[in-house]
């Protein structure tokens, strides 16, 4: 299933950014003035400048879960997609790269919305200080399929948020799905959920004496239920002179986390602990000239995602 049809309508979804626009499921019924409107959205025109100076991209994994019935016999699987990340570019299991544009692209993909996805929601809020939006589709049979048609299908959403240096979200696909095949009738549910993180990294550690402290917010999803959840995220530094990080996410009352989040080594601004696909992994840089806010990804493997946290004065 994965590298299937649902798989690669999945990943195009992970790019919906702006297609979804202004609550309309008909991308047609946008108008000119109505598009330039939304890219002019200061929040929108500054999530804009954050991506083109974005050095940075952090993404964890990915999780999916597929089941498929057809002709008698049926699919139950799950699966995780690792990354590794070097700049502003990931590399999945199988080679094929993430770049900061394929995750978020508003100017382009408003008026070209992946195919396979038909928009659904689109808003623009506010959250602990930073800028938020969520993006939602559903999935369609991309074009060129033409043996395969959705009588229902799952949906698809995009929670993202930023700052001033950089941003992080996660991306949430979730539901049954039933149609037919060249003739041959089909059904199933599917979920998906990964994170995302980067921006303009520091390159540097934080200097001077005493402590400082970060705090912020976190989405995350679980990878058992595809459910979206919202958190708080703090990021400390108890002596500047000999930095060590440490990291707390709180999720819908939760405290996730392993031990050594409490004390990560810094090096060139990036913090690190765990390996990706062991459950315990988190990674995170200090963005901004002045290391101001700090992004971040983490994968508990009940929980993925991804914490943005601001520098108190």
């Amino acid at each position: 299933m994965r590298s299937g049809t649902l798989a690669t309508v999945v990943l195009a979804a992970g790019t919906l950014a702006l297609a979804a626009c202004g609550g309309s499921s008909d991308r047609a019924t946008l108008t000119d003035e109505e598009i330039d409107r939304v890219l002019s959205d200061p929040a929108m025109m500054r999530l804009e400048e954050i991506l083109d100076r974005s050095d940075t991209l952090l993404v964890p994994s990915i999780h999916y879960y597929s089941s498929l019935s057809a002709e008698g016999a049926s699919i139950d699987d799950r699966m995780v997609e690792e990354f590794l990340c070097t700049g502003a570019s990931c590399a999945s299991d199988d080679g094929a790269a993430q770049s900061v544009r394929d995750l978020i692209n508003p100017s382009d993909q408003i008026r070209n919305p992946p195919d396979g996805i038909r928009p659904a929601e689109f808003a623009i809020d506010s959250r602990g200080g930073f800028d938020t939006m969520t993006l939602g589709g559903l999935f369609e049979a991309p074009e060129g399929i033409e043996e395969v048609t959705f009588t229902a299908a799952p949906s698809a959403f995009k929670y993202g948020f930023w700052g001033e240096h950089g941003f992080g979200g996660v991306d949430v696909a979730d539901g049954s799905f039933s149609g037919s095949t060249e003739g041959t009738p089909l059904a199933g549910d599917f979920g998906s959920a990964s994170a995302f993180a980067g921006g303009d990294a520091a390159g540097t550690d934080p200097t001077g004496m005493g402590s400082a402290a970060w705090r912020g917010i976190a989405e995350a999803a679980s990878t058992t239920d595809f459910e979206r959840h919202q958190g708080t995220a703090t990021v400390t530094i108890a002596d500047l002179s000999r930095p060590r990080v440490g990291v707390d996410i709180e999720i819908s009352g939760q405290d996730l986390g392993a031990p050594a989040w409490a004390d990560m080594p810094l090096v060139d601004g990036r913090f690190t602990s765990g390996d990706v696909g062991t459950g315990d992994y988190l990674a995170g840089d200090f963005h901004g000239p002045n290391h101001e806010e700090a992004y971040g990804v983490f994968d508990t493997g009940s929980y993925v995602g991804a914490f943005g946290a601001k520098r108190l004065q």
